[in-house]
């Protein structure tokens, strides 16, 4: 998947653009003018914490929690496609290859049993997922909750569904979105249950296997551009932001006014990505 943040121009153009913006004179004096000027800030911040005394506010980074090793339990996440800057994944936590962790999420390790995530499973935004086993190419909705449970391959949770401590979710099952299965409770494979507390409602069709495939591949497409974005140092989205300014500036009568059109590539943008990737034609929305 190509990532939205690719550059507008090429690299000697952009070194050519640094260059022209640079300030007059060597840059080795306005290295030594900005080091005294920072010095200079410190001093006097240093100045005012002592006169505030105890009533002093000191600026503090705040500590990352996206993963956090519990009893000497670190979740192990290389091979995942993305983990969101805002999700938690708490002690002994292993997701598969290309798996994904969406925004806000929780997946816990550490309640005397460990969570893993198999290859290619999307845990959607807001779910909570605790000591739970789920298979690969798995759906996991938004807002979903699991407890002590196991989910097979190729199955799906819907939105706000909760799975109690002990049930199951066999290979290709579906969960309905909002419905409650019970402690104990085993959903059979290919099999469709909903409500509270969650029963048999009917048989997972081809098109619920397609689709639901069709929906993993896209967000996970969409994962890796967002993993190409999430976690971009400042340096980098200042630059992305210059490129997209410089691109709405490239009018007809901008490049008229230029001895020679350099031919800049066009920054790509997510609508274009959606429509290549066929996201508004997919016929099913998991249940």
């Amino acid at each position: 998947t190509r990532a939205l943040a690719s550059m507008s121009i090429p690299a000697y153009a952009r070194q050519n653009l640094a260059w022209a913006a640079r300030p007059p004179g060597p840059q080795s004096f306005w290295h030594a003018v900005g080091t005294a000027v920072r010095g200079i800030g410190r001093q006097i911040d240093a100045v005012g914490v002592g006169l505030q005394g105890d009533c002093a506010y000191h600026e503090k980074l705040v500590m990352p929690v996206t993963a956090v090793a519990v009893g000497g339990k670190a979740p192990a996440i290389a091979a995942a496609g993305f983990v969101a800057p805002s999700a938690n994944l708490v002690g002994d936590v292993s997701m598969g290859e290309g798996a994904t962790a969406w925004y806000a999420s929780l997946l816990r390790g550490d309640c005397g049993k460990p969570t893993s995530v198999g290859a290619g499973s999307q845990i959607g935004d807001r779910a909570t997922v605790t000591s739970s086993q789920i298979g690969a190419q798995t759906w996991i909705g938004a807002g979903a909750t699991l407890v002590d449970c196991s989910v097979g391959d190729g199955a799906s949770i819907g939105l706000g569904a909760t799975v109690c401590a002990g049930a199951s979710v066999a290979d290709g099952a579906v969960l309905t979105a909002g419905s409650v299965l019970p402690a104990g409770r085993a959903v059979p494979p290919k099999e469709v249950w909903g409500g509270s507390p969650a029963a048999k409602v009917g048989l997972a069709s081809e098109d619920d296997v397609e689709g639901l495939a069709a929906n993993v591949s896209l967000s996970a497409s969409l994962a890796a551009l967002h993993e190409a974005s999430a976690w971009k140092g400042l340096a980098s989205l200042d630059e992305e932001a210059a490129d997209y300014k410089r691109e709405d500036e490239r009018t007809p009568e901008s490049i008229a006014q230029m001895r020679y059109d350099p031919k800049w590539e066009p920054l790509p943008t997510l609508g274009k990505f959606l429509e290549d990737a066929g996201a508004h034609d997919l016929p099913y929305a998991p249940k």
